[in-house]
């Protein structure tokens, strides 16, 4: 099975699933982003997106309930089934489903129909999404009739702190989460993304949202033992020490703003990668002050200047970036920080 990361995963949806209207399943472990990234995609598409939860779904739900009428016994259909537009079916948790449901999952991604109800042709686009059994979740081996339906390949969704950062920073997620799992998972020989444990697993799910919140809202002992019972006390307490380097650290926006003082002295790297990413995020939400965080990423050293610049590159408006005339005037030290030629840039 073919291993893909987030972005490469959005990029099969559109040219495979969209494009090519052929049904992709995705397979990956809980809380990495599965649905997240299909629901992105369909958004980016302008598309609706039936999401099918089919661990929850019976028969009765995809063959209508028996009704009898004036012109006789009729099977009133589930409404949510659309009629019109266009859009994605995405077949979630479709391995957790009753044999006879993932049966009639079979009838609809062949024939595009169950019974009287068809398939609108804007609508047929398939992506089913399990997990597998190492993933130790529910799982159930998916019938050789059903996985050959799925023509358009099946894929395992591996998570990828890179591609996690830039959604990150876009998503709004805090900035010290984002730069302590990237400098972890860069500099720690465990992985800090996406850790599977018995009692406390880490997934991009539980820090985008778990432990944003408490990072965002709770105060003293609620945050940190909030925290500690999301992530475990050892990496908890792990986070916690980086919050408090963190609290040292003066606002990213007077360094933009020309106050580099504190780019000459030595400190932890870990605050180096707060910066770089703090840095991005100001440019992706206020194009005003992309020249002054240009500015300041030529005051860095050179790799975290470079990790700031990278993360510039795919978080901001790429108009914005090449209309930039301080960008344009010194394009050769930009160069020269990510290590690139003339020609590779």
């Amino acid at each position: 099975m073919k291993k893909v990361k987030p972005s490469q995963l959005k990029s099969i949806l559109t040219e495979v699933a969209i494009n090519g209207r052929l049904p992709v399943m995705v397979w990956g472990a809980p809380g990495i982003g599965k649905s997240q990234i299909v629901r992105e995609t369909a958004a980016g598409l302008g598309m609706g997106i039936l999401d099918l939860r089919l661990n929850y779904y019976e028969e009765t739900d995809f063959l209508g309930i028996p009704v009898r009428t004036e012109r006789g016994m009729e099977f009133v259909k589930y409404s949510r089934f659309p009629r019109s537009g266009r859009g994605i079916w995405f077949l979630d948790e479709i391995t957790h489903a009753r044999t006879s449901t993932q049966g009639l999952v079979f009838q609809l991604i062949n024939d595009g129909m169950i019974e009287d109800y068809a398939v609108p042709e804007g609508w047929r686009h398939f992506v089913g999404s399990s997990n597998l059994p190492s993933h130790r979740s529910i799982s159930n081996t998916m019938p050789s009739g059903l996985s050959s339906r799925f023509t358009g390949g099946h894929y395992e969704l591996i998570p990828d702190v890179d591609d996690w950062a830039e959604w990150a920073i876009a998503s709004a997620v805090d900035e010290r989460i984002i730069s302590f799992v990237a400098y972890m998972e860069h500099n720690d020989q465990r992985p800090w993304l996406f850790r599977q444990e018995n009692d406390y697993p880490l997934t991009p799910r539980t820090w985008a949202t778990g432990v944003n919140y408490a990072v965002r809202n709770l105060k003293g002992e609620a945050r940190d033992i909030a925290i500690m019972g999301m992530i475990g006390e050892e990496n908890g307490l792990e986070f916690l020490h980086y919050l408090k380097l963190a609290a040292d650290m003066p606002d990213p926006v007077k360094i933009i703003g020309g106050d580099y003082e504190w780019l000459s002295g030595e400190h932890d790297p870990s605050l180096w990668y707060l910066l770089a990413g703090s840095i991005a995020r100001v440019a992706s939400q206020d194009s005003g002050r992309i020249t002054g965080c240009l500015r300041a990423l030529l005051h860095m050293k050179g790799e975290y200047a470079a990790l700031g610049f990278s993360l510039m590159r795919k978080v901001v408006e790429k108009e914005a970036l090449a209309s930039n005339e301080f960008l344009a005037s010194n394009i050769g030290k930009f160069r020269e920080i990510m290590g690139v030629s003339g020609a590779e840039s």
